[in-house]
């Protein structure tokens, strides 16, 4: 890539447009570019780094902060660039996001970045993003490699050189990507940790299980135990102890249960015995019981007949009670038909008394409903003209609401006419502030300028000699020389001066122009409310126009009302004779209907009178033929004869039943004492006393069994299950103590942490590759620049190993045969040592991209620190770098490199603000 021309607009320290025709710089060789301190040289390396990538060259500048502070509003601020790249020419624009002024009204907004590409055959790229693939598919690189290649950066040039390992592999990292091996290195540094943490965890896991082992302390195995425990025993051996135990355990836990089933055996025949001594015991109390019961219920079935027979005797006095019953239960049905009747007379009188003042209603609302037929027929007459003026009033209102609208925009109008002659009033007053204020400035201006030339004659007049002619006018005789003042202003003072006067006057005009485009407006606005008035009312000035105005429109407002009332009103008038044409027919048919309503509701009245005093004739005559006043007076008889038959049949059936099972309560007591003088008649000869000593001691001998052989089962039950655990775990640890081998020692060789070996990480050992080409590719330079005295080496060994060496960096002094650490050269020789290996790393990069190749380069500062020969020694290390085809550009301030370099681009400060560029060829 080699820049042809570049075009900076309102671009950091350049105010206006500045062009730069660098194909004039040639196609190799060396340039300057100088300046003085601040005036943008390195701008024009951020400009062609912002064309082609749309960044700056230094982390601290931003895009954001392009635009220029010099420039004028107007002025746009981008990057063209014009380049060559494989025999094809190139044209890039770019410009960065900034405010500018809107272009219509006042105030900013804000220009969006954009990008612009054009290839050689015309095509043209108008997306940023599609101008950022085709700028980087065409470079090849990106803007972190075309950084590193194209640019020594001003101070960056002792990074590389005096940095330590660490911080040699972090530049590298980013320069040749070697992060992957870094990535493997951690990857298996976790994966070697996790291993290991993995193993102590089920170390500690067998070792809880070993704890957990249990064991009778009288055991002869409970020492190898103990060992077990304390870690003493492998776990092979722990293994085939825990056998041991268990199967030790196993076969006492077999005689116990032997033993446990004799003595349940044994049991069984004491239990039954004692069950055949608890069963005769019962007999004989249950025998004493039976016959005291029996004698004792034979005592009261004595009295139990005779109580049956007193009640077998009542039975003709319940048969006679029950007749009379029968009789009053017999007159329940008529007792319900006089009830009905009763009710049916009840009814007959409200319903009676219900269409009687229904029919008063249906009267009352007959006189009202005929009264208002009557009004309606009136109001009908009296609507008869409604809505013959309905069109007039509504043509009257529209012609009012137009006129009021017309007087209302010209009443608009002249307030906004007021508001715009105070506005031209405040703009007449600013421009006559301004104005007075330029001739202020002018006066002040032309008075220095006088002041100052005055001095310019004073001076001149210093040195005049009679005899000698004047450089002025040319005359060899002075009989009035011009004196010096003594307040006569500086040059710098009298053009701050005509800036103040020439600003001032600018904004003077500026003040005068917006008076006369204002009063233009205000004259046309005004011609405008003429012509409404002279529609309206016709020869009319504005002032009495602005006067009669309000009134006018009040009255109109209460034209408009009184009119939008009237046909309001005259609309309710249509409405209702609408209304009443339908309502007066419902309302005559209704009355009808009310007649009719009524005739047949006094028909109703009278037959109904009549039926109601038949039903009452029945009542009288039903009442006297029966014994009780009604039903309930006849059930209340009949419940009281009920209870008294309920009762003597209750006492009879009592006297029976309780006769009943007295007889078979002496039958039951009789059989059961049989029984049971039957069964105390056999032969018994077993004692309770031996037989419950003989239990007790078979019990006492189980339960020390049975506790005996729970300890047992529960120890077998810990110890196989710690058995099994132990082996379980141990196999895994095999497994993982096998993957922690390989893992581990791969670990440690990546991450350089083999112990007595030199601490040379994984990525540190590809990037030495790198190093060491780059450092070759150095000392080409070097050896150049330093005479043949140094060479660049990368330190083979470090100082100890216990901190990451591999990158370190030495000199051979080839002068007396010495290597030493290359912090041992003085300030000349590492800025020609930092040099040789920046340029040594820019080759590198550019062979580690593919071959990529830039025909131009640029080196920032640093050549202040050399003397004559190391300067003369670098120049011509730089010629060589820019042999062939490569053009080199030095950017300095130097002057031995003025002096030296013919090709410059010189970039100076502007007294009015912001920077120039030019080229110049000598």
């Amino acid at each position: 890539m080699r820049p042809i021309k570049l075009t900076l607009s309102a671009f950091g320290p350049y105010a206006g447009r500045t062009v730069l025709d660098l194909e004039r710089l040639g196609t190799s060789g060396l340039y300057l570019i100088t300046g003085d301190t601040g005036a943008g040289k390195t701008t024009i390396f951020d400009a062609i780094a912002y064309a082609l990538y749309g960044e700056a060259s230094g982390d601290n500048r931003e895009s954001s902060m392009f635009r220029s502070k010099y420039a004028e509003n107007d002025v746009p601020t981008e990057v063209e660039l014009v380049f060559a790249y494989g025999g094809k020419t190139y044209t890039v624009k770019r410009n960065p996001e900034y405010d500018r002024p809107k272009s219509r009204g006042e105030g900013l907004t804000v220009q969006k970045a954009d990008a612009e590409f054009t290839f050689p055959d015309g095509r043209v790229l108008t997306k940023r993003s599609e101008v950022d693939s085709a700028l980087r598919e065409i470079m090849g690189i990106d803007r972190n490699q075309f950084l590193q290649i194209a640019m020594i950066a001003q101070g960056d040039f002792l990074k590389l050189l005096l940095a330590s390992t660490e911080d040699r592999t972090e530049i590298f990292r980013r320069i040749f990507k070697t992060q992957i091996f870094t990535n493997l290195q951690y990857s298996l540094k976790r994966e070697a940790s996790a291993l290991s943490g993995k193993c102590d965890t089920i170390k500690g896991s067998i070792k809880q299980y070993i704890d957990g082992i249990s064991c009778d302390e009288e055991d002869v195995q409970s020492l190898a135990v103990s060992k077990a425990k304390g870690g003493l025993l492998p776990v092979s051996e722990v293994c085939d102890l825990l056998e041991r135990l268990i199967e030790t355990d196993r076969n006492a836990e077999a005689q116990l249960a032997k033993a446990i089933e004799e003595a349940e055996k044994t049991l069984e025949t004491v239990n039954a015995n004692l069950g055949k001594i608890e069963e005769r015991e019962k007999a004989r109390a249950a025998l004493e019981t039976t016959q005291k019961a029996l004698e004792a219920e034979k005592a009261a079935n004595e009295k139990l007949k005779a109580t049956f027979d007193a009640e077998t005797q009542k039975t003709p006095e319940c048969e006679a009670l029950s007749d009379k019953k029968a009789q009053i239960e017999s007159e329940y049905p008529r007792y319900d038909a006089l009830d009905a009747l009763e009710n049916d007379i009840n009814s007959a009188e409200k319903d009676i008394e219900k269409r009687r003042s229904e029919l008063e209603k249906t009267r009352e609302k007959y006189a009202f409903d005929a009264v208002e037929f009557g009004k309606l027929k009136a109001e009908s007459a009296s609507l008869a003209d409604a809505g013959e003026d309905r069109e007039k009033l509504i043509s009257k209102r529209d012609r009012a609401a137009g006129k009021l609208n017309v007087m209302r925009k010209l009443s608009n109008n002249i307030t906004a006419l007021k508001a715009k002659e105070s506005e031209l009033a405040e703009l007449q007053n600013a421009y006559k502030t301004a104005a007075d204020i330029s001739e202020k400035a002018a006066a002040d201006y032309e008075a220095q300028n006088r002041a100052f030339l005055d001095e310019q004659a004073g001076i001149i007049a210093e040195t005049l000699e009679d005899g000698k002619p004047c450089p002025v006018c040319g005359s060899t005789e002075h009989p009035h020389t011009a004196g010096k003042s003594e307040n006569a202003p500086s040059k710098a003072e009298l053009e701050n001066a005509k800036k103040t006067a020439d600003k001032a006057r600018k904004f003077a005009e500026e003040k005068s122009a917006y008076c006369r485009s204002a009063k233009a407006a205000l004259e046309v606005q005004r011609k405008g409310v003429e012509t409404q008035i002279g529609d309206l009312w016709g020869c009319c000035s504005l002032e009495r126009t602005d006067i009669r105005l309000p009134d006018e429109i009040r009255a109109a407002e209460d034209d408009l009302l009184l009119l939008t009332e009237a046909i309001t009103a005259g609309e309710k008038k249509i409405a209702r004779k609408a209304e009443l044409a339908h309502l007066i027919p419902e309302k005559e048919a209704a009355l009808k209907d009310e007649e009719r309503a009524i005739a047949e509701s006094n028909t109703a009245i009278e037959s109904g009178k009549a039926s109601l005093k038949e039903k009452q004739k029945r009542r009288d005559a039903d009442k006297k033929a029966l014994r009780f006043a009604g039903k309930a007076e006849a059930e209340a008889e009949a419940h009281k004869l009920s209870t008294s038959i309920e009762a003597l049949k209750a006492a009879l059936e009592n006297a029976r039943k309780a006769l009943e099972k007295s007889n078979a309560d002496i039958a039951g007591y009789e059989a059961s004492a049989a029984r049971l003088i039957e069964q105390l008649g056999t032969e018994f000869t077993l004692d309770r006393e031996t037989e419950t000593e003989k239990k007790n001691a078979v019990l006492e001998k189980k339960n020390a069994d049975t506790a005996a052989s729970k300890v047992l089962h529960s120890r077998i039950e810990v110890n196989t299950a710690a058995l099994e655990n132990i082996r379980k775990r141990s196999e895994e640890l095999s497994e993982l103590e096998n993957r922690y081998t390989w893992i581990g020692a791969l670990s440690d060789t990546a991450n350089g942490s083999i112990r007595g070996k030199e601490k040379i990480m994984l990525e540190t050992y590809i990037q030495m590759n790198y190093f060491d080409r780059i450092v070759a590719r150095a000392n080409t330079r070097f050896m150049v620049m330093s005479g043949g005295q140094y060479e660049l080496i990368r330190k083979k060994k470090s100082d100890d190993n216990r901190s990451q060496s591999g990158l370190d960096l030495d000199v051979i002094d080839h002068y007396n045969g010495t290597e030493r650490s290359v912090k041992t050269l003085s300030g000349g020789e590492s800025f020609k040592a930092s040099l040789a290996l920046a340029l040594g790393l820019s080759d590198e990069i550019q062979a580690s991209s593919g071959g990529v190749k830039l025909d131009t380069m640029f080196v920032d500062e640093g050549f202040g620190s050399l003397d004559g020969e190391s300067l003369d020694q670098a120049m011509n290390a730089l010629l060589t770098l820019a042999g062939g085809n490569r053009l080199v550009g030095i950017i300095s301030h130097v002057g031995e490199l003025k002096r030296r370099i013919g090709k410059q681009i010189l970039i100076t400060k502007e007294k009015s603000g912001g920077s120039k560029a030019e080229i110049i060829i000598e």
